[in-house]
């Protein structure tokens, strides 16, 4: 059970689902990710994609990063992907 200080030191953090409604990230090990739900491609280069998910942006950092597939709300992205970084 949570104690009064539990809640006041997760206080600043949004719910799991404010944050991500909407949005699914699917990662098949370090080499393709599925991301449905997101809002634009913000920045691509082969060394970093960043996307737009709503109310934060996802970089993806690696080396030979391509976009495989793209649709109106879908985007696959494949290379050796070294990281993931939610910036607010």
């Amino acid at each position: 059970m949570k104690t009064d200080k539990d809640k006041e030191k997760n206080s600043d953090r949004l719910p799991f689902g404010e944050v991500f409604s909407g949005l699914r990230m699917t990662v098949h090990s370090n080499r393709e990710i599925d991301l449905e739900g997101c809002k634009g491609i913000l920045e691509y280069c082969s060394d970093s994609i960043k996307v737009n998910a709503g109310k934060f942006i996802i970089a993806f950092r690696g080396r030979g990063m391509q976009i495989k597939c793209m649709s109106e709300s879908e985007l696959i992205i494949e290379g050796y992907i070294l990281g993931i970084e939610y910036i607010n």
